[in-house]
C-alpha cells in the first residue's frame, strides 16, 4: 500500500499535478499549488453555514468539539434506608445524537461543602451498561471508597455509535441503537439517621475521528 501511494504521488508530481498533503493522523488535509512566474493565484473556498453535527457528512473538522451532541440527565439520585445498607438508584440514559461516535468518560466527582460526615463504610460506584451489544470500557467506577472520594477521577466509560448507528466510517448506516447507554449507582452504607448528600459528577465527551 505504501509503495502504491509513493508511485501515485510520484506520478502526480511528474505530470504536474499538485501533490496531496496529509495531516498527522493520515487524513487528507489540503492540496497545494506553487505560484511560479505569476502574480495571482485562485484558492477555492468551501463554507458551511449552520453545520448540522448530527449529519455524518457535515463539514466539521475531525475531533472538533463541535461534533459533540449528547443527551444526559441534569440531576440524578441514589438512596438507601436505615434497614437496608444497599444503595439503589434509577437507570439513567446517555444518548449520542452526533454524526460521529463519542467516547464518554467520568472526568471528575466532587462533594458539596455542606455535606455531613460520611459513614466510614460508605461505598458508591457508577455502573455503566451499553445498549445493543456495545460493551462498556469501564463497567463500574468507584466514586466513594470507605467514606473517601475517589480523586482524581479519570475513567473512560464507553464509546457510543453515532446518530446512524455507526462506530466507524465503513459501517452501514442504520436505525440508531448502539448510540445509547444507561448508568446507575450502586454501593452500600450504614445510616441510622437520614443524611442529605450532594455531589457533582463531571462527564467528558470526545468525538471519535474518522480517517
Amino acid at each position: 500500500m505504501k509503495k502504491l501511494l509513493a508511485i501515485l504521488l510520484t506520478t502526480g508530481i511528474a505530470l504536474g499535478a499538485a501533490p496531496l498533503v496529509f495531516a498527522a493522523d493520515g487524513t487528507e488535509s489540503a492540496s497545494q499549488q506553487t505560484v511560479n512566474g505569476q502574480s495571482t493565484a485562485d484558492i477555492e473556498i468551501n463554507g458551511t453555514l449552520g453545520a448540522d453535527n448530527t449529519d455524518p457528512d457535515a463539514k466539521i473538522p475531525e475531533g472538533d468539539v463541535n461534533w459533540i451532541n449528547v443527551t444526559v440527565p441534569t440531576k440524578t439520585i441514589f438512596y438507601n434506608t436505615a434497614s437496608d445498607t444497599s444503595i439503589k438508584a434509577p437507570n439513567y440514559s446517555i444518548v449520542n445524537n452526533s454524526g460521529r461516535p463519542v467516547t464518554v468518560s467520568a472526568n471528575g466527582f466532587t462533594g458539596d461543602g455542606g455535606n455531613p460526615t460520611l459513614p466510614e463504610d460508605f461505598n458508591l460506584k457508577l455502573d455503566v451498561t451499553g445498549a445493543a451489544g456495545v460493551s462498556a470500557t469501564t463497567a463500574s467506577t468507584s466514586l466513594v471508597t470507605n467514606g473517601s472520594l475517589a480523586t482524581p477521577l479519570n475513567s473512560e466509560l464507553i464509546t457510543l455509535a453515532n446518530s446512524k448507528n455507526q462506530l466507524a466510517a465503513a459501517d452501514t448506516a442504520a436505525t440508531p441503537e448502539k448510540n445509547k447507554a444507561t448508568f446507575t449507582y450502586s454501593g452500600s452504607a450504614t445510616a441510622e439517621s437520614q443524611k442529605q448528600l450532594k455531589y457533582t459528577l463531571n462527564l467528558k465527551f470526545d468525538a471519535v475521528k474518522w480517517n
